[in-house]
């Protein structure tokens, strides 16, 4: 998604993304400080010039990114002569996201032997494009003209750009101790420059901050995210995964999918989030149910495909949705948030008590079991059609991509489609609100949801299955069925659609070669001639999908297959969080090889978002999965899932905290034997969902 040489920042939905020398830098495309759909800003570099060796430059000489923002260490050219006599200045820039502020601290440490005198610069541009207009992240849409000024400041400038909607946006600018040299605004160029200059002394270390504060501004998040687990063979992966989930969280109270291309809300992306996460994070759970809750739609439109009850695809910003130039937002272009948001409310009451349902969100997971019931055909199966709209999704599952659905030959299904793993959605979300129900007293419900779900049951296992494969097909079409072998069907496992007698079979298929990699399962098979290991979604390999297929093999007591699916997630992702000091570690996607030649399937994508927020998800997915972590009788209990004594089942300690009921537990496992213990009531921080959201700022 980035280039190698570039990094970001990311905190309250603000980005920086930043190149080879830790600046913005308007001849790279992929750089700039975004928020809201915008690049407020597509140049924001200081450089530093030395006028003892004007023409020198800079090297990079170190790179260091991750939650709490991107350090890059360059050396100068070296004066004197001869190994001895070669000494340098280096140069530190400090890149740290806050709020609404994006900021830069230059630190020039001189190691020559005489005083150095240096000119900074910071330059600034931008003429404030919406993010699918910026052509380093998507194939870009024709630019939109808008009103760019560009106004003095104390030490700075002051940007702002206004959209042909009348919406106004800014980027304030500073150099500490600088003077502004320069401020431009045109059809070329809208930007600033400010300039200092400094007198370094032998040894010495001086320090220059820049600064962007935007407007309007989101708001800041509350970070009391703090999931507990540790597991001896993968030592600081679930800090890592936890301080990623606290840098993506949105002042809407969920996590970003992903950056740089997707800081927004994504229905399916949050609530899967929210499922890996539960017994260790509740709060964040609650979190995303209470902001998706009050997005469900009340109304029908075909612009956007809202229908009463359903639950949003994504929520983007920016001008271009008032503008006409992409669907107006929110977009419910899913089929599979809505029945997953009824399955996570009811998981949820399971893990917090059903006295921790209140009844608004009682009501929005009716409204979204009834939509789930009347999206579906006389036999509970859930269909969708391509949403004929010139910005529209054609595929409304997980995998969205325009050719992820296809047989084994590579032809496209033929639409309407039923998706294997979105009936599992439904299944469990059917069954889940009928529990719900019967805890109110309300047993005409339950007993029509259950029905329902029985139904479902039935026919998913007549028409998904494919006898000669022995496991289930991805889709059915109006064709018939997409006969396809995919990963889908191991979130039919999870959402426990499969019947017994049938899950053996599929768990194997989960196993074999043609699936599963040293990363993870491919989510197409190798057999098939579409198989495609560099697709989006035809052949890579998604570690929240493993996370997912682990959790459903635990969920049939395959301790096998669960162990071995947690254990190649488990070092897939750790390879990514602690192999790469420049690179956050957690990307959405892996290249589908399993080849010694490509680090063993861990190749990152091209396209992948890095960091993902199911993607650091997964890890606490794949502890789920290995501990066997349940809720009997309103007790957390653990099975852990064993192999042959080298994997994360038996032959690692883990320790985690989770909640149940309003209690904080402390699980230890080892190799001879797994305690649960109850600890003391959930703090206010740790265990109580129930906390305000900060206002969030829009700007259409």
């Amino acid at each position: 998604m980035i280039p190698d040489g570039c990094a970001l920042a990311v905190r309250n939905g603000v980005v920086c993304v930043v190149g080879e020398r830790g600046d913005v830098r308007s001849d790279c495309a992929e750089t700039g400080v975004f928020a809201n759909d915008t690049q407020y800003l597509s140049e924001f570099e200081v450089s530093v010039t030395d006028r003892g060796a004007p023409e020198s430059g800079w090297e990079r000489l170190d790179r260091r990114a991750g939650p709490d923002g991107v350090t890059t260490v360059l050396v100068g050219a070296a004066p004197g002569e001869g190994r001895g006599g070669a000494r340098r200045c280096l140069l530190q820039k400090d890149v740290t996201v806050d709020g609404d502020v994006v900021t830069v601290e230059t630190t020039l440490r001189n190691y020559t032997p005489t005083e150095r005198v240096v000119d900074i610069e910071l330059t600034a541009a931008s003429d404030f494009r919406h993010v699918f207009e910026c052509s380093g992240f998507f194939a870009a849409r024709e630019s939109v003209d808008r009103d760019v000024t560009v106004s003095d400041r104390e030490s700075g400038a002051e940007l702002s750009g206004t959209s042909p909607d009348g919406t106004t946006r800014g980027a304030t600018i500073q150099l500490e101790g600088g003077q502004t040299a320069s401020v431009e605004a045109g059809a070329d160029a809208s930007g600033a420059t400010v300039e200092r200059t400094l007198e370094l002394s032998a040894g010495e270390a001086v320090s220059v901050v820049a600064t962007a504060r935007l407007r309007p501004t989101r708001g800041r998040v509350d970070r009391s995210l703090e999931p507990s687990v540790s597991m001896a063979s993968h030592p600081g992966l679930f800090d890592a995964a936890a301080d990623t989930l606290r840098a993506l969280l949105l002042p809407e109270g969920v996590p970003a999918a992903g950056a740089p291309r997707f800081v927004a809300p994504f229905g399916r992306d949050a609530l899967l989030v929210g499922f890996q996460t539960l017994p260790f994070a509740p709060g964040l759970t609650r979190s995303v149910l209470t902001s998706f809750a009050g997005q469900q739609a009340s109304t029908t439109d075909p612009e956007t495909l809202a229908e009463p009850g359903k639950i949003p695809h994504e929520g983007r910003r920016g001008d271009l949705p008032a503008l006409g130039r992409s669907i107006r937002s929110p977009y419910y272009g899913t089929v599979d948030a809505t029945p997953l948001f009824a399955a996570l409310v009811a998981a949820y009451a399971e893990w917090a008590g059903e006295d921790a349902i209140t009844d608004e969100l009682y009501d929005a997971a009716l409204g979204a079991v009834e939509w789930t019931v009347a999206a579906g055909d006389e036999e509970g199966v859930v269909w969708y059609e391509p949403h004929d709209h010139e910005y529209g999704l054609a595929h409304h599952g997980w995998k969205d991509s325009d050719r992820s659905i296809a047989r084994p030959d590579g032809t496209a299904a033929t639409p309407p489609v039923a998706l294997a793993e979105v009936q599992g959605y439904a299944y469990r979300a059917l069954r889940g609100v009928a529990d719900l129900a019967a805890s109110r007293g309300d047993s005409g419900l339950t007993e029509r949801l259950t029905e329902r779900a029985e139904r479902l049951h039935e026919a998913f296992d007549r028409k998904f299955w494919l006898p000669d494969e022995g496991c289930y097909a991805l889709a059915l079409d109006a064709d018939g069925v997409v006969d396809a072998v995919a990963s889908n069907q191991g979130h039919a496992l999870w959402s426990g659609l499969v019947p017994p007698e049938r899950a053996d079979d599929v768990i194997d298929w989960l196993l074999a070669p043609e699936l599963l990699t040293d990363a993870g399962l491919r989510t197409y098979s190798a057999a098939h001639d579409a198989f495609d290991p560099l697709s989006y979604h035809r052949g890579s390999v998604w570690p929240h999908d493993t996370s997912i297929a682990a959790m459903g093999c635990a969920r049939y007591g395959r301790d096998d297959a669960a162990a071995a699916l947690a254990e190649r997630g488990l070092d897939a992702l750790a390879t990514g969080a602690t192999g790469d000091a420049g690179r956050w570690g957690f990307p959405e996607l892996l290249v589908g090889l399993d080849d010694p030649d490509v680090d063993a399937g861990r190749a990152r994508h091209p396209d992948a978002c890095e960091p993902a927020a199911w993607s650091a998800g997964s890890a606490f997915g794949f502890v789920r999965a290995a501990l066997g972590l349940g809720v009997n009788s309103g007790t957390p209990v653990a099975e852990p899932a064993t192999d042959d004594g080298t994997g994360p089942g038996l032959g690692t300690v883990t320790e985690a905290t989770i909640y149940c009921r309003g209690r904080r537990y402390a699980v230890r496992h080892s190799s001879d034997s797994t305690v649960v213990t109850p600890t003391c009531r959930a703090s206010a921080a740790r265990g109580s969902p129930d906390r305000d959201h900060p206002e969030v700022t829009t700007d259409g």
